[in-house]
């Protein structure tokens, strides 16, 4: 199996950035590895055991480091689960698997089956919102509510973010500075993300294939409350496309969509949390 570290080292790097960030914690946290047939997949849980389950799945060229200013908070009334995704640039398995198959929606079960749960809400960033999508709609019977932020898979990406990332990825340095801020838009990014950000980006290869659009019939089995959160200014989503295919397939879903956004969304457990709180 190919890596998808440009080398040991820079795998190493990336792990020893992510564990400083852990050990900044002011709260209580436990750190666990679950089997599954596509390879071990580390999680970190907070909140009570009794609480209603909440699984947290990040973006691309991430790990749970990305939802750590979350955590805190949603621990608060959730037994929180965040997981570094197969294949991406945390403590699980490198794997990467087909994305026109179900084998993503597989992992999220058999995790859920080594998690000892049943049925459990998923929030999902960018291409773990997809992933949170793809779980929902092959075994909507184990998913309570979801959360899309920011999500791919409901409709195309911007071709015009595709070429300007091919056009900056060549251009090194100055190149992922102009990636970042086109992910980022007008929001300040703060110094330690921007670190983090940086050894990421020297170090790991992205997943760079199509993120397949979830097909009509497979939406329609998406029968739970959905919130679906995006930023107006996305320029990697097609905001637009998406709330009006939400409104067509999934009419009772609740959109919110944040002014003067880009594709990076913070501080909307607001919105969130009473969501996942209404019965």
């Amino acid at each position: 199996m190919t890596s998808v570290f440009k080398s040991p080292e820079g795998r190493q790097l990336i792990l020893e950035q992510y564990d400083k960030i852990l050990s900044s914690f002011d709260f209580k946290y436990a750190e666990r590895y679950v089997e599954t047939s596509y390879g071990r997949t580390y999680v970190l849980e907070s909140g009570t055991q009794g609480s209603p389950p909440l699984l947290l799945f990040h973006g691309s060229s991430s790990n749970s480091a990305s939802w750590f200013a979350d955590i805190r908070e949603l621990s608060k009334a959730f037994r929180v689960i965040s997981v570094d995704l197969i294949g991406d640039a945390g403590h699980s398995a490198e794997t990467r698997l087909d994305m026109k198959s179900d084998h993503y929606a597989v992992w999220i079960r058999e995790l859920f089956e080594g998690l000892g749960l049943e049925k459990a809400s998923v929030m999902g960033n960018s291409l773990g919102a997809w992933m949170c999508l793809k779980f929902a709609s092959v075994y909507p019977e184990m998913v309570d509510k979801i959360v899309l932020i920011a999500a791919s898979g409901i409709a195309p990406v911007r071709l015009s973010f595709v070429l300007q990332l091919i056009l900056f990825s060549l251009r090194g340095k100055n190149g992922s500075d102009s990636i970042m801020r086109m992910v980022y838009g007008k929001d300040e990014i703060p110094r330690e993300v921007l670190d983090f950000m940086k050894v990421i980006s020297e170090n790991y290869i992205p997943y760079t294939g199509e993120v397949p659009v979830i097909e009509d019939p497979e939406m329609k089995r998406i029968n739970m409350p959905l919130l679906y959160l995006a930023g107006e200014d996305d320029r990697l989503t097609n905001v637009p496309k998406c709330v009006k295919r939400l409104n067509k397939l999934l009419p009772d879903a609740k959109v919110h969509i944040i002014k003067n956004n880009g594709h990076v969304i913070f501080d909307v457990l607001d919105v969130v949390v009473p969501f996942l709180k209404k019965s």
